[in-house]
């Protein structure tokens, strides 16, 4: 009897560990849209009581650095912090410095990019009049090529209280600047009260946009370059809450505070 409760025991355990196995084993792989056997590479679950230095660059920077943007971002908790393995970056109206705003903004450069694969963020969006969080790709060549010529790859971007997510890409032929970005957007009602996935696909032929696995956008190669295709570089991620700029344009005299919440961030290949 002792050695059949040892058996069923010994057989329970092969049973449960395979099933554990079985069910990690599905965590790290995902059928897409571009490819049908993606493996998980790189993840952020912010499970660490500050931001993990080995993953994330914290960026400091004045205001009207870009975008005629008010907030001055900084390194301070504050502005960046993580409650509840969610990151928090909160926009606040303070005097700092020579800004009337504070903000946070982080990016994976030189530690972490990708040349294609499918980008996942699973965040709440705050709708507030003047706030521009985004979550964006940029290319390492930035530093030698400068933008737009490196190529930007934004995988969502919301402004003000608009029930409105957007996903855009620039080039050195199709930006901004110019009023030539190539874009697509999608109506999300609820963006500030339930966290949603903002997804991205992308290969060397084309780009595509998701949220909560439903397509809204995409750009195909063919279809606009015949040269000048940016995307075939390593890209790193940034994260960031700006407020005003020549976009949302300016808060409302009574804002206060903002939150952009990250709860978290999966990368396959």
């Amino acid at each position: 009897m002792y050695n059949f409760k040892i058996l069923l025991i010994f057989i329970f355990t092969t049973f449960l560990t395979s099933c554990m196995d079985s069910n990690q084993s599905k965590s790290y792989k995902k059928s897409g849209i571009l490819k049908s056997n993606y493996n998980l590479v790189w993840e952020e679950n912010f499970t660490n009581e500050i931001l993990d230095a080995n993953k994330w660059n914290i960026e400091i920077r004045d205001p009207g650095w870009v975008n005629n943007e008010l907030q001055a971002y900084t390194n301070e908790a504050k502005n960046l912090s993580i409650s509840n393995n969610n990151l928090v970056i909160k926009t606040i109206k303070e005097k700092y410095k020579n800004a009337d705003y504070t903000s946070g903004r982080i990016n994976t450069q030189g530690k972490s990019n990708w040349q294609y694969g499918r980008f996942e963020i699973r965040a709440k969006v705050p709708k507030t009049k003047g706030v521009w969080p985004a979550i964006w790709l940029l290319s390492e060549s930035i530093s030698d090529e400068g933008w737009p010529k490196c190529g930007e790859i934004d995988i969502m971007e919301h402004i003000n209280n608009e029930d409105i997510v957007y996903g855009t890409i620039h080039s050195e032929q199709y930006n901004h600047m110019t009023d030539t970005q190539i874009g697509g957007n999608i109506e999300i009602k609820d963006l500030d009260s339930k966290f949603h996935t903002f997804g991205l696909e992308w290969n060397q032929d084309a780009l595509v946009w998701f949220i909560d696995d439903k397509i809204y956008h995409r750009v195909n190669k063919r279809d606009h370059f015949k040269s000048g295709w940016p995307f075939d570089k390593n890209y790193f991620l940034i994260i960031n809450q700006a407020i005003g700029g020549f976009w949302p344009g300016d808060p409302d005299e009574d804002f206060s505070s903002s939150e952009f919440i990250i709860d978290w961030i999966k990368i396959y290949q």
